[in-house]
């Protein structure tokens, strides 16, 4: 994984140069772009309690791969040097394992189980563009929507669907984000942090994700 981010970045980072070196005509500014992210799920809590069990995944539920996929309208702000992007994605994560049960009544089991996460999500991205510096772009991220857990096992009880809603918050940092790039249909590499805390009292879910994200302009 580090070895991949530190080849993307460094293909990112040649490409901004060579292209700086070229001249910096007005290009239009795009109409559409899509995403495809690839995240490291790292759940602070997550518990969920169904009819009969409660099962809690934070322990051992670490580093979980997903992808997520997205679309957004690049906007021109009045704001000098900055751009807003709002957006909507959709992700899918899975994980199987053996985890502990316990029961309304107390009595603590074992059992295997599958969860799949299903998240699916609205906000906007603000990016600012330093003045005479195309290469790395700041950004922060507010967005909110609901994730869709869907837990499964053989044990009587166990099996259950959740539509829990969140908010999240990120920070990140595109790279060859240019504008210059966008009328090739590349839009470069981000890279970002994000804290998700879902809002329901009978369902435990806070996750900090780590995204790698390909940016494509139509």
């Amino acid at each position: 994984m580090n070895r991949l981010i530190y080849i993307l970045i460094a293909l990112s980072l040649s490409s901004a140069l060579s292209f700086s070196e070229t001249s910096k005509e007005k290009v239009s500014f795009p109409g559409l772009e899509l995403t495809g992210t690839f995240s490291v799920l790292n759940p602070n809590r997550l518990v969920l309690s169904s009819r009969e069990y409660k099962v809690s995944y934070s322990n051992t539920f670490l580093g979980i791969s997903a992808f997520q996929v997205g679309v957004g309208i690049p906007l021109r702000s009045g704001l000098a040097n900055v751009e807003f992007y709002p957006f909507a994605k959709a992700g899918y994560a899975r994980n199987q394992g053996t985890y502990t049960l316990t029961a309304k009544n107390g009595d603590v089991t074992q059992a295997d189980v599958t969860l799949h996460w299903v998240p699916l999500t609205g906000g906007l991205r603000t990016e600012y563009n330093i003045p005479g510096f195309d290469l790395i772009r700041p950004f922060l991220v507010l967005a909110g929507g609901a994730e869709w857990l869907t837990q499964k096992g053989e044990t009587p009880g166990l099996s259950e669907n959740f539509w829990i809603p969140f908010y999240n918050i990120g920070l990140g940092l595109s790279f060859s984000d240019s504008p210059y790039f966008r009328n090739s249909g590349f839009g470069g590499f981000s890279f970002s942090m994000n804290f998700q805390n879902g809002l329901r009292r009978d369902q435990e879910t806070s996750s900090l994700s780590y995204d790698l994200t390909v940016h494509f302009f139509l």
